[in-house]
């Protein structure tokens, strides 16, 4: 997890986890991942990538492979990929219990305790609504 490119597909997937995990991927939810992708790496993101990462973190657990990057990943990476899936979380303005469930178990994967999610999430959410 040396360069950024991967870093940022780290971040992709766990916005299209996140977008995914009430079952679909809307438009706005799409329209959130290109821009926030565009934010972390300067450049654009067509929608079929996004389909891409999609079909990617069906095929392989996208949890496990998060899991397993965990070690390598520094605090502020971590609190980068979080704060991605919870602006996608935010995007159709409901949070459905299981989006609820997958930000928890990102995190949980990333061995973030709850305490620090919630502090992250509360700044994220301050942040969001100046």
């Amino acid at each position: 997890m040396s360069d950024d490119i991967s870093k940022c597909d780290v971040i992709l997937k766990a916005m299209v986890a996140m977008a995914g995990a009430d079952g679909h991927l809307d438009t706005r939810e799409v329209g959130l991942i290109q821009e926030i992708y565009e934010d972390c790496t300067g450049k654009t993101l067509p929608a079929d990538a996004i389909a891409r990462a999609a079909r990617q973190n069906a095929e392989e657990d996208f949890r496990e492979a998060l899991a397993a990057l965990s070690p390598s990943l520094d605090l502020t990476t971590k609190d980068e990929i979080l704060c991605a899936a919870y602006r996608v979380l935010l995007a159709d303005n409901r949070v459905a219990g299981e989006e609820r469930k997958e930000l928890h178990d990102m995190a949980k994967a990333l061995h973030i305790s709850e305490i620090h999610l919630s502090a992250l999430l509360e700044e994220l959410a301050a942040s969001l609504h100046q």
